[in-house]
């Protein structure tokens, strides 16, 4: 069973049920940290003195402090973690439970379980953390739901190509001259804005700028 475990979570209320369940269950050292910074430092701090945590539970979600933070997402954090310390067992908890996110983060960015509060998200945690002793990936009913959804959208290496562009800075036009340079079709300018359109649509996004981010935060263009 894991020997250290850091909870990241920044509802006190959370916080406290969470520590408890994990206290009662394993044997472990449990510290905790509120917010995504913090957990990083916590982190590099345990590693240089050669006692690293095993285990990483995390919420996606936090609220910020009147300090100003460097990483202020659950995914962001999850990122900078798996850089300094790819052995980690990190578990998910967190409200979201959306198809797309929860599938991206299991594709993307490697996680070994992902608990959505609830009712009986306590449970399932524990249960998640006993399946992850065991190098075992956990899926709560929930996110298990989501990961054998058919319709989750995912993008096409040419949807990607095109929104890489647009994080850069690149207008309509350029993108086409881009697509045609690199022998990429469909390149007209319609083309392009077509395409663009239609995963406005897919993703319920106003603009492109709003467009952007919701794909950068679901992990769909890493």
């Amino acid at each position: 069973m894991f020997a250290k475990i850091l909870i990241a979570e920044d509802e006190d209320s959370d916080n406290l049920g969470i520590v408890s369940a994990v206290s009662d269950y394993t044997k472990a050292t449990v510290d905790t940290a509120q917010f995504c910074d913090k957990t990083l430092l916590k982190i590099r701090e345990a590693l240089q003195k050669n006692t690293p945590y095993d285990l990483l539970i995390s919420d996606l979600s936090f609220a910020l402090d009147y300090k100003k933070n460097k990483i202020t997402t659950g995914k962001e954090l999850i990122e900078k973690v798996k850089t300094i310390q790819p052995d980690i067992k990190i578990i998910v908890f967190t409200g979201e439970k959306k198809p797309a996110i929860i599938k991206s983060f299991f594709t993307n960015h490697k996680i070994d379980g992902y608990v959505c509060k609830g009712l009986y998200g306590l449970t399932q945690l524990v249960q998640a953390i006993t399946a992850v002793d065991q190098d075992n990936i956990y899926t709560c009913p929930i996110s298990k739901d989501a990961l054998h959804q058919k319709n989750v959208l995912q993008l096409d290496q040419y949807e990607i190509k095109i929104l890489k562009l647009l994080v850069q800075g690149y207008k309509h036009e350029e993108i086409s001259q881009y697509l045609v340079e690199n022998d990429i079709e469909p390149n007209s300018k319609r083309s392009v804005e077509d395409r663009i359109r239609k995963l406005r649509d897919d993703f319920n996004a106003k603009n492109n700028v709003q467009l952007t981010y919701i794909v950068n935060q679901l992990g769909l263009i890493d």
